[in-house]
């Protein structure tokens, strides 16, 4: 316990004061059951006999009914809590409620808006101003590989392309808020942007924009949520990637939250139950989206120069995921 000195001080000074009024004859019996009992109490907390009242931790809810995009963030976050209880304490964690895109979630989590929020956003050069980050990428880099939502009709005129300039031919829609559409923009793709997530699916069904790039680990499950719409179709012949590091983040005033988190992630880390996690979640649907299968066009994302190259110690490499699954399963 951080303040067991101060306490044990003050035990000192009040076994001290009973032994003067002891010999002094002047303290009865009710006030020295009633100092005895003080005493009592406060070795109980310095021994961490009275328990601390849990730390309440908010997470980020599901923007509609059907979003499941922010299951593994909330899992993350428990598993590195989880690695920090013995040294941090218990723990109990709320999600906000539905409704809240991206880019107000991070405005939440910088002006502290709810207790504890921790969110997951892709890192950037100006972030750190904004919000306190633990700077390792909790989706190892897979966020990065993107391939997309399109109608029949789009994907079909997808076989014919060669080149990053005929990819680029076709106009794109991403969230607001979302990092990848300054990224795109940067490249010369032609980008929209509404802040609806289900009417995304919708758009590219109805032919109103071309391609939905989602990453390579989130396709499969929204597919599987969405593939009921008419004309609703993916592509899998390409697909781009650009280093997308996602960090958690919350407000800066929260240091101890912050430091637990990173201890915690590291923890799960090098112990493998971070890759665990990761490969349960998102190990069905990268091997859905074929990245081996694909023409992969590269891109740079000029907006993470300024980051501490640190956090690419903890990418992992889908081709050896994929790889290393064939060969089991052979």
């Amino acid at each position: 316990m951080r303040n067991l000195p101060q306490i044990t001080n003050l035990l000192f000074g009040i076994i001290a004061q009973i032994c003067v009024t002891l010999l002094a004859g002047r303290m009865k019996l009710r006030n020295l059951i009633r100092t005895l009992l003080l005493g009592s109490t406060l070795l109980f907390v310095a021994n961490g006999a009275v328990p601390a009242a849990p730390l309440v931790v908010t997470v980020q809810g599901p923007e509609t009914e059907t979003d499941a995009r922010y299951d593994y963030d909330h899992a993350v976050i428990h598993l590195a809590l989880e690695k920090t209880r013995a040294e941090y304490g218990d723990f109990i964690i709320k999600e906000t409620p539905i409704g809240q895109n991206s880019q107000r979630a991070l405005a939440a989590a910088a002006n502290g808006s709810y207790k504890n929020y921790v969110i997951k956003a892709s890192a950037n050069n100006e972030l750190a101003n904004l919000v306190g980050m633990v700077p390792c990428p909790v989706d190892l880099g897979i966020v990065g590989y993107r391939v997309a939502f399109a109608s029949n009709k789009t994907k079909a005129s997808l076989t014919s392309v060669e080149t990053l300039e005929d990819l680029k031919k076709f106009n794109v829609v991403q969230g607001i808020g979302w990092l990848d559409t300054a990224i795109l923009r940067h490249h010369g793709f032609d980008v929209r942007t509404i802040g609806d997530h289900n009417s995304m699916f919708r758009m590219v069904a109805l032919n109103r924009v071309d391609l939905f790039p989602r990453g390579a680990n989130e396709l499969k499950a929204e597919w599987e949520t969405h593939m009921s719409i008419l004309n609703l179709a993916y592509d899998e012949g390409v697909a781009l990637y650009y280093p997308l590091p996602r960090f958690l983040v919350t407000s800066k005033s929260n240091t101890e939250l912050i430091e637990r988190l990173n201890k915690g992630l590291i923890r799960a880390y090098n112990d493998r139950s971070l890759i665990a996690l990761w490969q349960r979640e998102y190990g069905s649907s990268i091997k859905f989206v074929k990245l081996g299968s694909r023409k992969i066009f590269r891109l740079t994302n000029p907006h993470i120069s300024e980051l501490d190259p640190a956090w690419k110690e903890y990418i992992f490499d889908p081709f050896t995921y994929d790889r290393t699954e064939q060969a089991t399963t052979r």
